[in-house]
């Protein structure tokens, strides 16, 4: 028989996309999988986790816009990545979960490791399919490679059982797809004569993650200024949608419904760009108010008006709807405006003498670093202050990392971002927070990927700590806490990650920051740096 085998079918479909990485972790029904990637042009990246498998293929496609692919095991290595490819379907992020199954002629048996793989990962991805025939191999792998790819963009799933890899078949034909996606309405003119008939300073543009998928930040920013618009983040956004130096800046949308209620109270419109407004607790009213009329641009049908019902629908893509958008109104050209950075003000309010001093400690790595590094941060209590810094310092890519509400996904981000781009992405996370995905150091380490962590240590769950007694009522020193604090044994963070081939150190004090950074951007591999933080 001629034709081609399933796993040569996998070598053709990796080269034909030009996929330089297959993220994974592997198990029994990969084998004949790993051996076709083996044979292939692509390199396997070795995760311990299929957690940080996952996480570190979103960060890569976070970069390059392209759908990451990422090898699964079955069931049981399907529901260890699940949460973090919530988190890609949540932020938009493409992905393709390839996953292993018994062979097929075994399944009838209801055999050890064959389980329901699609039915599992349907609540985490756009799509899930498990291929039925080898004669539909190739038409499988470009459907789930195109719909990642499509808007909304995020995760698609394929079920592969691992005797098809090994059959032949005929049908052969890869094409490589050219995606035209500059959709612009034909009524963008509609849209421009409603946003300039709303009163002066009564607009609120909010951006989420599709603008900086999109590429269009400085297109938000010439309708503001052209429109005297107030412009906010979306909450949870995931990666940098804004100019945050821009001088009609206003900031992030709190994350709780009555907050954002009694922001967007103050405005007659709302343009929202992307998805939605997230937010993370309800707390007594809703978060858009009834009569805020709501303007919504998004790049897929099924965004608009899902969340909140809205008065004008837009569908088109976000950065030449932006543009087009832009043109109507007769906006600028982008200006090098900027609003001046008060780095006094942020100094006076983190002093080495404060309350905090570990607040200065985190001001100063900020101010060590280049405004285009990607910062990201997940969960834990220093969130806020660290967004706010970085923000404020005009950091364009802050990532708000679990958008899904799943931590470990921070971490392997960074990596992916660094693998990326070649330049150490920085992340901030809690010392409870880390111990989802620190074997994400290991990968890190073995392929020399440039990434630099900044790891708070309080041996306690603190930020739950802040939501029980803001929940319950009570002050933090008189609650008794369960569940809580992990000081009895202590967990050695440092001797972790250097297990996990890290360089660690401490950093101890403002003067000694500078150094500790330059040697964590010099080193090529992961850096695990240690900032002890008050109670």
């Amino acid at each position: 028989m001629t034709g081609r085998t399933g796993g040569e079918l996998i070598q053709d479909f990796l080269a034909t996309y030009e996929i330089p990485f297959v993220f994974g972790n592997p198990g029994t029904t990969e084998t004949t999988f790993l051996a076709a990637v083996a044979a292939s042009t692509a390199t396997y990246v070795l995760s311990l986790h299929e957690s940080s498998a996952v996480g570190i293929a979103a960060g890569y496609a976070l970069i390059t816009g392209k759908p990451s692919i990422v090898s699964l095991h079955t069931y049981p290595g399907l529901a260890n990545g699940m949460f973090n490819m919530r988190n890609a379907l949540m932020s938009g992020v493409p992905l393709l979960v390839i996953n292993g199954q018994q062979d097929s002629r075994f399944l009838i048996h209801n055999p050890v490791l064959g389980a329901p793989n699609a039915r599992l990962a349907e609540t985490a991805t756009k799509y899930a399919y498990e291929v039925s025939r080898t004669d539909d191999l190739a038409v499988a792998l470009q459907r789930c490679y195109l719909q990642a790819r499509l808007q909304p963009a995020g995760p698609v799933f394929l079920s592969l059982p691992m005797n098809f890899l090994l059959e032949r078949t005929e049908h052969t034909t890869f094409k490589k797809t050219r995606v035209i996606e500059d959709a612009v309405t034909r009524s963008i003119n509609e849209v421009c004569r409603a946003l300039q008939t709303v009163p002066a300073g009564k607009l609120a543009i909010v951006a989420d993650y599709a603008v900086g998928a999109a590429h269009g930040v400085d297109a938000v920013g010439r309708i503001a200024t052209a429109l005297a618009a107030d412009i906010y983040a979306a909450p949870f956004h995931v990666q940098g949608t804004v100019d945050p130096l821009h001088p009609n800046f206003r900031g992030q949308l709190p994350p709780t419904t009555r907050e954002i209620h009694e922001t967007l109270s103050r405005y007659h419109t709302m343009l929202l760009l992307g998805e939605k407004v997230d937010s993370f607790t309800y707390n007594g009213l809703s978060a858009l108010p009834g009569k805020l009329q709501v303007i919504q641009i998004a790049p897929a049908a099924s965004q608009l008006g899902f969340d909140y019902p809205c008065d004008m629908a837009v569908l088109g893509e976000i950065k030449a709807t932006l543009e087009a958008l832009a043109t109507a109104i007769g906006a600028p050209a982008a200006s090098a405006e900027e609003r001046t950075v008060d780095v006094r003000a942020l100094e006076a309010s983190s002093p080495p003498s404060g309350k905090r001093p570990s607040d200065a400690l985190i001001l100063g790595v900020l101010r060590q670093l280049d405004r285009a590094t990607h910062i990201v941060t997940e969960g834990s209590s220093e969130d806020a202050i660290v967004q706010d810094m970085a923000v404020r310092l005009g950091f364009r890519n802050v990532h708000f990392s679990p958008r899904g509400g799943g931590l470990g996904w921070a971490m392997p981000l960074g990596v992916g971002i660094g693998l990326a781009t070649g330049k150490p992405a920085v992340c901030f996370v809690g010392d409870g927070g880390s111990l989802f995905s620190i074997h994400t150091l290991w990968t890190a380490a073995k392929y020399s990927i440039p990434s630099i962590f900044v790891c708070f240590v309080n041996h306690e769950y603190r930020l739950l700590k802040d939501l029980w007694c803001t929940a319950m009522g009570t002050a933090m020193e008189s609650t008794h806490f369960v569940g809580m604090d992990f000081d009895d044994p202590s967990v050695d963070l440092r001797r972790i990650a250097e297990g996990f081939g890290a360089r660690t150190e401490k950093i101890e004090t403002l003067e000694t920051v500078g150094e500790v950074l330059a040697r964590a951007v010099a080193h090529p591999g992961p850096s695990f740096l240690i900032i002890d933080r008050e109670p």
